[in-house]
């Protein structure tokens, strides 16, 4: 990132597996997460950009086999080598700024939607996933599991077949009324008998033009055919006399030399042959007629052709495929009630089918829906939120891909409260807690692979934000972790630690980001402890924290 706040320049290389950032309040940890956030597709705020500066930018650096990503890039032409993605946001002084992928230019709405399948940020305002109801199936599909599969693939494939009977009937009548469908019909008629009545030929326009062109010039065409036959056969000297002479010339000493004899034959065969060619110039010229009528109708048929041309196709191949199209049409159309029954009682007969499909796929999401609550349950429960109430509310719909189940997720955080939807009563830091439970329960099958948590330490401490930390470390052995973090509990199971700084140069307040070493580590852990004052009964105590951590981890 550069000239974004307090950053000038700052290049981060995160590590796999649990990252861990801290440093005091107003260091800049939000900073790393606000920029983070402008490669997500968040808002700019122009008030982001670094002081005295005009412009500047955040870069993140991704690599993925997600292949719905895979999909989404290929479907908008951003080309994805070797599984890195590249996404750059430039800010200006303006408050205006550009997003690239790949080095590709995208609107934000594209953005989101590419990095709705590399991270996920869960903080104060970043759960939209967890805050879509529409998400809410796929949370509780991924969690079934093997349990589902086979249930959801006979599903799908009988729904195949009903989505095709459905497609079908409106074919059939294309959405229209009786009376729209009846002056398709008329329509149809017209035009077949338009094409059928003209009689055309698959060569007749080409030899048309050729006959007109012809016809056109059939006067200079005459002219200079008279004045060739003349020159070959007719005039006074001709080329034929010539010739002849030449023969005459020769038959008289071709046996004395062979080669002689060659050259007789050879001009012998020039002024046969000259023979024939001003026959045919002769026919050719009496057969010309003059007669405009005959151009008047080779005129007509070629502008119905082509008026048939400018209605059906550039070619008479084409109106032929468009003949037979119309033909297909009308014979489907005057067909119609007969194959609509037919298609009706076939899709009626498949919703049957597909009814009891749905319900056996709705009663294993109930089911596990239930054990997903309880497993949410207890892993709140070890993270100090111990008045939890949450269930899933399902609802029907008409059948989708997916089924006719719609799912939301609905929670009550505190003692008396009703459940309502999630992203309608949650804090920053009860959202983030919740996830890491969900992803505790669904770290196998999440194709998410990096996640972000901010704010996940409000409100807990002790033994609760030990558990925090232990379940960070277990998602970190499948996952990418970033966490921001006050807590020495949480910030001791770090497989990597990154200490966010603020320093100064005398004119100018600067952030700097630096990767601890072991002494790093319990210096900082102490510093979260006890703050300024770090006393050796404090290093000790580090010590102890980052010893159970590692402990934990090596279980």
């Amino acid at each position: 990132m550069k000239n974004c706040a307090l950053v000038e320049e700052l290049r981060l290389t995160i590590d796999k597996n649990l990252n861990i950032l801290t440093g005091e309040t107003g260091s800049g940890k939000s900073i790393i997460i606000d920029a983070l956030g402008l490669c997500l597709g968040n808002k700019y705020d122009k008030s982001f950009l670094r002081k005295g500066t005009d412009k500047g930018f955040v870069e993140t650096v991704f690599y993925s086999e997600n292949e719905n990503l895979k999909r989404i890039m290929s479907e908008n032409d951003i080309d994805m080598e070797d599984g890195v993605v590249t996404i750059t946001r430039v800010i200006y002084s303006d408050g205006k700024s550009t997003a690239r992928v790949n080095g590709r230019t995208i609107k934000l709405s594209l953005l989101k939607e590419i990095v709705s399948y590399l991270i996920d940020v869960h903080g104060q305002h970043q759960n939209q996933l967890l805050f879509d109801p529409s998400r809410h199936l796929k949370f509780i599909d991924a969690f079934a599991g093997e349990k589902i599969m086979d249930a959801k693939m006979e599903y799908k494939e009988l729904y195949a077949e009903y989505s095709k009977v459905k497609s079908e009937l409106l074919r059939l009548n294309d959405n229209k009324d009786e009376m729209e469908i009846q002056r398709e019909i008329d329509l149809l008629k017209f035009q077949i008998d338009e094409i059928e009545s003209a009689n055309l030929n698959p060569d007749e326009y080409e030899e048309l033009i050729q006959k007109r062109d012809v016809f056109r010039n059939s006067e200079k065409i005459f002219n200079n055919l008279n004045v060739s036959y003349e020159a070959i056969h007719n005039s006074e000297i001709n080329a034929i006399d010539i010739v002849g002479r030449v023969v005459s010339e020769l038959s008289s000493i071709s046996s004395f030399d062979k080669k002689i004899g060659d050259i007789y034959n050879e001009v012998e065969r020039i002024m046969y042959e000259l023979q024939d060619l001003s026959g045919e110039i002769r026919d050719y010229k009496d057969s010309i007629n003059f007669e405009p009528y005959e151009l008047e109708q080779i005129e007509i048929r070629l502008n119905d052709i082509n008026n048939l041309r400018r209605k059906y196709g550039d070619t008479i191949e084409d109106i032929f495929k468009f003949h037979e199209k119309i033909s297909k049409r009308l014979y489907d159309i005057l067909n119609r009630d007969e194959e609509k029954e037919r298609l009706k009682e076939k899709l009626e007969s498949i919703e049957v089918e597909l009814y009891k499909k749905s319900e056996v796929l709705s009663k294993i999401r109930k089911e596990q829906a239930e054990k997903m609550s309880e497993l949410l349950i207890q892993e709140l429960d070890s993270m100090d939120m111990k008045n939890v109430r949450f269930c899933t509310e399902f609802s029907d719909r008409d059948f989708t891909a997916e089924g006719r189940d719609f799912a939301e997720f609905m929670i009550s955080f505190n003692v008396g409260e009703d459940l309502r939807p999630i992203s309608k009563v949650a804090s920053g830091g009860e959202i983030s807690r919740f996830m890491l439970a969900f992803k505790t329960i669904l770290a196998d099958t999440d194709e998410i692979e990096t996640l972000v948590f901010d704010e996940i330490d409000t409100g807990i401490s002790g033994i609760a934000a030990q558990n925090v930390g232990e379940k960070l470390s277990d998602i970190a052995t499948k996952k990418q972790i970033i966490c921001i973090t006050h807590l020495p509990q949480i910030a001791a199971n770090a497989d990597t630690h990154y200490c966010i700084e603020k320093k100064t140069d005398g004119e100018r307040t600067f952030t700097v980001v630096e990767k601890l070493d072991g002494d790093g580590r319990k210096r900082e852990i102490s510093r979260l402890i006890s703050g300024k004052q770090i006393t050796e009964k404090t290093i000790e105590h580090a010590k102890e924290i980052l010893s159970l951590a590692e402990e934990y981890k090596c279980r």
